[in-house]
């Protein structure tokens, strides 16, 4: 009876550290953008949010506009590459209020590191969240 509680103990203890292990290969990433009212300037997360996944399993790429009145704009995720030009590699528009959001799909590399851009498409001011995860 005690070898089987001790075997039972192990496979249990095992399986908590598979899944502990598969968890922590996982990344999660988000920023914050805000574009004043009057500016038509993009934000960009190269400079202070790059993301670096851990995993090549399929990941979404997740923009939310937080304002209370409609807004418009565009988001792009790119890649970083070292001595070429970095590559966009998903966008899309999204015009929502009050959390509205879009996703898309694509598979990181685990050896570039990834940023956001926010382009408002007037110059109304807008805010929200950019995310990636896996």
């Amino acid at each position: 009876m005690l070898k089987r509680k001790n075997l039972v103990s192990g496979v249990l203890i095992l399986a908590l550290v598979l899944i502990l292990s598969v968890s922590a290969l996982a990344s999660s990433f988000s920023a914050n953008y805000s574009i004043p009212t009057g500016s038509s300037a993009s934000w960009s997360g190269k400079s202070d949010h790059l993301w670096k996944f851990t995993s090549t399993n399929e990941a979404t790429f997740k923009t939310t506009i937080s304002n209370t009145s409609d807004r418009s704009i565009n988001s792009a995720l790119w890649m970083v590459k070292v001595l070429a030009p970095d590559t966009k590699i998903v966008s899309y528009a999204l015009s929502g209020k009050n959390g509205d959001y879009k996703t898309a799909t694509f598979t990181p590399q685990t050896s570039n590191s990834y940023y956001a851009v926010v382009t408002p498409v007037d110059t109304s001011g807008v805010n929200g969240t950019v995310s990636a995860y896996n």
